[in-house]
């Protein structure tokens, strides 16, 4: 996790695709990624907003996230990690 002004960066296989979920129900703004040496990244805001997300998240407590929006975070990750080392891997850089 690293922080930039106001602004979230999350690389955690559980917390990046729970934040990703809570941006479909408005909860959050998803504002891109990013790969720093082959570690994909996912940009939240606002930093603030995340930080509570995330610490819900720990504790089990609010907001409810939808099943299925979780679901299609998590493969969207995963996607993107397979994609990532798929074209490291044919380039030769993996």
């Amino acid at each position: 996790m690293e922080e930039y002004n106001d602004s979230y960066i999350e690389n955690n296989k559980f917390q990046a695709p729970f934040l990703l979920a809570a941006s479909f129900q408005a909860l959050i703004k998803f504002q891109g990624r990013s790969i720093n040496n082959g570690v994909l990244f996912w940009q939240f805001s606002p930093q603030v907003k995340a930080k509570l997300l995330i610490d819900q998240f720990k504790t089990k407590t609010e907001p409810h996230i939808p099943a299925k929006d979780l679901f299609e975070a998590i493969e969207t990750w995963w996607q993107e990690i397979t994609e990532m080392k798929d074209r490291g891997i044919k380039n030769g850089s993996y």
